[in-house]
């Protein structure tokens, strides 16, 4: 046999040995991440965590009774007509028709200022045509129903489509100019109304399993308190519309919506794990999904679902449900608990996924630690709401604002909320005919109440608290 033979058989054994190596390393890690993975989910089922959709999947609501089934056709009516694309129930988004176009397109919702002269001439008459005076009949009559379930199909996993929740928010700046223009014309009472609306309205989304719902539904929340606070310093508020917006605002407190979205996130995941293992998507179609684009290499990414993905995603997708796991125990410590205990940040947490190639986890973990901090902003800006609107009802039967907080309990609030931020007691002083109040802010520093810089005006600052500063 000649030397050329001779080096290529060893060649031939040296591959043969490699591959049968490898492919011996990959039926082991296979059986170990397996055997991993089914030890951490066995775990999760005896702590009593919901492990399927069914568990947990919001159970059919009566017709009558179902406040989705308005809104549904509010956001039909929103999407036809000229310029529009229509909007189909869990199937397409569809796009605004030129008339929500431009009342949504106005700088601001809760200073009317801050509109043009071509807006604050053309925005009423748009609000009161009969298209519009509809949309918002079907709005009020949704609000008032005790339920709302959009019939999501969450066992589509990565298919799921939410075309409602981009309306749901553009509702909100619907009823906030409505309000702007009520109160404009003298009828506050009425502007309040409109926002109560609004906010029954959020309120609606607090049942939902996902964490984009929660998202969405403080995002409304927020919407609206600016405008309740606005109003409330320009125009005033009675009494009346006062304790009604506070007691309304209770509702809308406490982190078990949270907690139950990370059920709804960990069912999501495996969902998406399983589609994947039994090849109905690949690992790149996640990522495009997920990050809105499929990524360029489609080479590696199945060299990655063949060699890599199989076994290792078992102990990837293991790590994924230890993450979720802590984060959902988290929210029963409080926020500045946790953060003084946080021995690793859950950015580090995502940082740690991808240098450990953990491609599952590092698609879906991102941005979960600031949904702890905009839920705290949430909490915080309803506190201070609240305790807003109760110093306006001390003003308007004393005359004036109460040297401290503890002057409002128990006759204009039950209880005094505290800042998440701190534990302790919100900040306020008053002045001649105004009053200061506000909440730490994520960053538990106390920054003088210097208030959030709105984004679309420029960049946001991170050193912040949560103001109301009202001059009346």
């Amino acid at each position: 046999m000649s030397k050329g033979k001779k080096a290529l058989k060893v060649i031939g054994i040296i591959f043969g040995s490699l591959i049968a190596l490898i492919i011996v390393v990959h039926i082991i890690l296979n059986i170990v991440f397996g055997i991993q993975l089914r030890n951490k989910i066995a775990e999760l089922k005896v702590q009593g965590m919901p492990m399927t959709i069914a568990e947990i999947v919001p159970l059919p609501v009566p017709d009558e009774e179902n406040a989705a089934l308005l809104y549904n056709k509010a956001f039909i009516l929103m999407t036809t007509a000229e310029g529009g694309t229509p909007y189909i129930p869990n199937k397409e988004r569809g796009t605004k028709n030129n008339v929500i176009k431009t009342i949504t397109d106005v700088k601001s919702f809760s200073d009317i200022s801050e509109w043009t002269d071509e807006q604050r001439n053309e925005i009423p008459q748009l609000i009161n045509s009969r298209d519009m005076q509809y949309i918002y009949e079907l709005l009020e009559e949704g609000s008032q129903k005790p339920k709302c379930n959009f019939n999501r199909n969450y066992e589509d996993g990565l298919g799921m489509r939410f075309p409602d929740l981009e309306y749901m928010r553009d509702t909100e700046r619907l009823l906030c100019a409505k309000a702007l223009l009520q109160a404009e014309s003298g009828n506050t009472g009425k502007a309040f109304d409109t926002l109560i609306v609004g906010l029954k309205i959020s309120n609606h989304l607090k049942d939902g399993l996902t964490l984009i719902e929660q998202l969405i539904r403080i995002a409304c929340d927020g919407i609206i308190i600016e405008c309740i606070e606005s109003i409330s310093d320009s125009k005033g508020i009675s009494p009346e519309k006062a304790n009604l917006i506070m007691n309304e605002l209770s509702t809308h407190e406490g982190i078990e919506p949270f907690i139950k979205c990370m059920d709804g996130e960990r069912l999501y995941g495996i969902l998406v794990f399983e589609q994947i293992s039994k090849g109905e998507i690949s690992l790149r179609d996640m990522m495009g999904k997920i990050h809105g684009e499929l990524q360029e290499n489609a080479l590696v990414f199945s060299l990655f679902n063949i060699l890599y993905y199989r076994p290792i995603m078992k102990k990837d997708f293991a790590y994924y449900l230890t993450v979720l796991s802590k984060m959902q125990d988290n929210y029963n410590i409080p926020y500045y608990e946790y953060k003084n205990a946080q021995t690793i940040p859950f950015d580090q947490e995502w940082q740690q996924a991808r240098q450990k190639f953990y491609i599952f986890t590092a698609a879906l973990l991102p941005g979960l630690d600031r949904v702890r901090d905009l839920q705290e902003r949430h909490q915080a800006n309803i506190g201070v709401c609240r305790v807003g609107l109760a110093l306006k009802l001390h003003k308007a039967k004393n005359g004036i604002y109460p040297e401290k907080l503890e002057g409002l309990a128990p006759e204009f609030l039950r209880e005094i909320p505290t800042d998440p931020f701190s534990g302790k007691g919100l900040i306020y002083s008053r002045y001649i005919g105004g009053f200061k109040l506000y909440s730490l802010g994520p960053n538990m520093r106390d920054d003088y109440g210097t208030p959030r810089a709105k984004e679309q005006d420029a960049p946001a600052n991170k050193d912040y608290d949560i103001v109301w500063e009202s001059g009346s």
